[in-house]
């Protein structure tokens, strides 16, 4: 598994599952592959390999991206609407770095086509979880 990147509508903050059973905690993975299957069936869902993305953006400048350099692939966060000039910035950016390899070609390509559908349903949030 790598970064995910879902858009759907904005979420409540969600309650930890620390203390949850371990039947809430199946149910509530359940809910989530139930809804990620649906999102990816209508091109709302990527799944981005760490080992391609983490040589991309270090090429495309690193933490010098205001959007991308800030996201950590380990962990789980939320982009808002008025992110996404930015992060169409971004997503530029690492166009040019991916130059020469035709896999980091494709999944520029499937990042732009990500950013296409966000700007046609502008409900929806970027959600990312991470390994």
């Amino acid at each position: 598994m790598g970064l995910l990147l879902v858009l759907r509508a904005p979420q409540p903050r969600p309650k930890s599952l620390r203390r949850a059973t371990r039947g809430r905690r199946r149910e509530r993975h359940r809910a989530d592959a139930d809804e990620w299957a649906t999102a990816q069936e209508r091109g709302l869902l990527l799944d981005v390999p760490v080992e391609k993305l983490l040589p991309l953006l270090n090429a495309a400048g690193g933490n010098r991206l205001p959007i991308l350099g800030q996201l950590d692939p380990w962990s789980d966060g939320v982009l808002v609407r008025e992110d996404l000039p930015q992060l169409d910035a971004d997503v530029d950016r690492l166009g040019a770095a991916a130059a020469a390899d035709d896999a980091e070609r494709g999944l520029v390509a499937a990042l732009k086509v990500l950013l296409a559908r966000w700007r046609d349903e502008p409900g929806l949030t970027l959600h990312w979880y991470g390994e």
